[in-house]
């Protein structure tokens, strides 16, 4: 970047790659494990003090070997590891959001390099909506699909930012200048948008506490901590993202407007594998939206009713737990609970 010292910066990179622990890794598993879909994709060398981490999903279950391949000291070398592959598991439920992150760090690239169409935007919009991840980019995406989906008001994702002109206008900007500008900072600033995605370690920086605050620049991302790290990003605290949205957004945003969409951005909880989205006092789970013409059962807050239903669903006290108004679908049906 043009702020940061180029001497500095080529010689920690010299000094990183002079010490190459695996060259050319290759991951492979065995059995009848079926992968797809792993992220970063190619895997890079990996050198002395790195730490990749590496998701995707697998098809079967049962015991397998997880073999990685690559070059030491010029010389090729094999490392085997046995693993059970659950049919299900509750463990680590960070991992989906972190793969989904990597998922569309992915698609962004391939917008940017090869030309928006119809499918990336559906998939990129899909996983932001499933996950939670809220950044100035996939914001606009959910916006402009709920819009022309014609979505009922009452069950749309971002209410708030769809209402605030001036936020949208420049997250429409941001996402218009990433796919066309193909040269100089803005393109540079593209591209650490999308690696920011792509090698992601802890999906908050990205998401739930991202926003804009003002710059000399225009508008920038901000990081934020959570719950679910899997250690420190090779983004620091998100600088990278940050950095990206400022050549997206040549108006620079006020500190109100920067508090806006801060505001916005937090109105998201992940919680037990799903996304709910604050509008007013209610939460909204993100796959209301999937059951147009479902039932809806009206419940009262810690009546009777509202302990049967905790009873009839125990996986749903998590979801039930953010918030004392709010629509969840259980089954076909979509609950309404009200205070």
């Amino acid at each position: 970047m043009p702020e940061e010292d180029i001497e500095i910066k080529v010689s920690s990179f010299y000094s990183k790659i002079k010490e190459p622990v695996l060259v050319n890794p290759q991951l492979l598993v065995t059995s009848d494990i079926r992968t797809s879909k792993f992220y970063p994709a190619p895997l890079p060398d990996i050198f002395r003090g790195d730490q990749l981490v590496v998701v995707g999903r697998y098809a079967g279950t049962g015991n397998a070997a997880v073999i990685i391949e690559g070059m030491v000291n010029n010389r090729s070398t094999t490392f085997a590891y046995d693993v059970k592959f659950p049919d299900q598991a509750s463990d680590n439920e960070f991992i989906p959001r972190l793969w989904a992150a990597r998922r569309i760090g992915y698609l962004l690239d391939e917008s940017r390099l090869h030309g928006e169409n119809k499918e990336l935007r559906d998939e990129i919009t899909e996983l932001a909506r499933k996950y939670g991840i809220v950044t100035p980019y996939t914001a606009y995406l959910i916006v402009e699909d709920e819009g022309r989906r014609n979505v009922p008001v009452t069950a749309r994702s971002l209410q708030d930012l769809e209402r605030d002109k001036v936020v949208r206008e420049q997250a429409t900007h941001a996402w218009s200048t990433f796919n066309e500008t193909k040269s100089g900072a803005g393109a540079v600033s593209g591209a650490m948008a999308s690696d920011a995605f792509r090698l992601v370690k802890n999906v908050d920086e990205l998401a739930s506490a991202s926003g804009m605050k003002s710059s000399s620049g225009g508008i920038v991302i901000t990081g934020g901590s959570g719950s679910g790290r899997t250690g420190s990003s090779d983004f620091g605290d998100g600088k990278a993202a940050r950095r990206a949205f400022i050549n997206a957004t040549p108006v620079p945003a006020s500190s109100e407007v920067a508090q806006r969409f801060d505001q916005y951005a937090q109105q998201t909880r992940f919680v037990n594998g799903r996304a709910f989205f604050q509008n007013g006092i209610q939460w909204i789970d993100a796959n209301v939206q999937k059951l147009p013409n479902a039932r809806r059962v009206q419940v009262k807050f810690n009546s009777d009713d509202y302990f049967a239903l905790l009873a009839k669903y125990p996986d749903a006290a998590q979801w039930l737990s953010i918030g004392r108004n709010i629509q969840v679908a259980l089954g076909d049906v979509i609950y309404e609970v009200a205070d």
